[in-house]
C-alpha cells in the first residue's frame, strides 16, 4: 500500500545548504506510484539528505535515545523537512527511519544496557534474593532477550542489522533507510529484499536510498536516478550502477590497470 503519495517543496528564498543541492534546487513534486521506491545517485547528489528531510518531516522514529528533532546531525534534514508539503493517502504511525550507521551506535548502547541491567540484578540478589527491587531489572533483561535473543552484539555485523529490522517490522508502516545494503554481504542483501517483500504484502511502504545494485533490483519498485540534479524515472538495466557493476564484474582487469 501507498501510505505516502507524494511530496511537495513549499515556496521559500533559502539558498544555503541543503538548498543549494541541484536536487533540492530542481525539487518540485514527487509521487510515489508503488509500495518501495528507490532512490539512487552519486555521493553527494542528495538522495539522503532528500530522504532526512522527509523523515523529518514525518517525525519518524530513529534507533537510540535522541528523536528526529534532537539529534544534531539532522540539524539540516529539519529545515529542509519544514519546506516540504507531504499527502498521504492514510496517514501512519507505524515505521521508521534507519541509517546504517546508527546500527552500530545502537548495538553498543544495547549492549551496555544488558550489562549494567544484569551487573544491578546480580547485586540485588546478592543482599536479598527476594527483594522487589529486582523486578524492574529482571523484566527489562527478558524484553531485552525476547527482541535480540543474546544481543545484537554477539551476532555479526550483518545478521544483528536484519534481526533488528525484523524485530521493528510492523504492518502497515512507513520505513525509510538510508543506505542499509552497508553492513550485509550479497546474500543478506536478497534476505533483506525478501523482508520487503513480506512486509509489501502486509501493506508496508519503503522509501530506500542505495549504492546496491542488488537492492536496486527489489521486485517492482519504482526506480529513481539523480541526472544532472533532477529526479528521473529509470530501468533497472539503464541504471549507471547496474551498468558499471555488471562492466566491472565481466572484465575488472579493464578498470583495475588504469588506477
Amino acid at each position: 500500500m501507498t501510505h505516502l503519495l507524494s511530496i511537495r517543496l513549499k515556496e521559500h528564498n533559502q539558498h544555503e545548504f541543503p538548498f543549494s543541492l541541484p536536487v533540492i534546487r530542481h525539487f518540485n513534486e514527487l509521487t510515489f506510484s508503488k509500495p518501495v521506491t528507490i532512490l539512487v545517485g552519486e555521493n553527494g547528489t542528495g538522495k539522503s539528505t532528500l530522504l532526512e528531510g522527509i523523515a523529518a518531516n514525518i517525525g519518524s522514529r530513529l534507533l537510540g535515545e535522541l528523536s528526529i528533532d534532537d539529534d544534531p546531525s539532522l540539524a539540516d534534514a529539519r529545515r529542509l523537512g519544514e519546506q516540504l508539503k507531504l499527502i498521504w493517502k492514510v496517514r501512519t504511525r507505524e515505521g521508521f527511519f534507519l541509517r546504517a550507521d546508527d546500527f552500530i551506535n545502537f548495538t553498543k548502547k544495547q549492549a551496555q544496557i544488558r550489562d549494567e541491567y544484569t551487573a544491578s540484578l546480580k547485586e540485588i540478589k546478592q543482599r536479598n534474593p527476594n527483594s522487589l527491587e529486582a523486578l524492574p531489572y529482571a523484566r527489562t533483561l527478558y524484553e531485552l532477550k525476547q527482541l535480540y535473543g543474546d544481543g545484537l552484539d554477539v551476532r555479526s555485523h550483518g545478521e544483528g542489522f536484519l534481526d533488528l529490522f525484523q524485530s521493528r517490522l510492523r504492518p502497515g508502516g512507513l520505513y525509510l533507510m538510508d543506505e542499509p545494503e552497508a553492513p550485509l554481504s550479497p546474500l543478506k542483501q536478497l534476505t533483506l529484499i525478501s523482508m520487503i517483500k513480506e512486509m509489501v504484502k502486509k501493506d508496508a511502504q519503503f522509501i530506500i536510498a542505495t549504492h546496491s545494485p542488488i537492492l536496486m533490483a527489489c521486485p517492482e519498485a519504482e526506480l529513481l536516478e539523480i541526472q544532472n540534479g533532477k529526479l528521473v524515472s529509470m530501468d533497472y538495466n539503464d541504471l549507471e550502477h547496474v551498468n558499471l557493476t555488471r562492466s566491472f564484474l565481466q572484465n575488472p582487469e579493464q578498470y583495475l590497470r588504469h588506477l
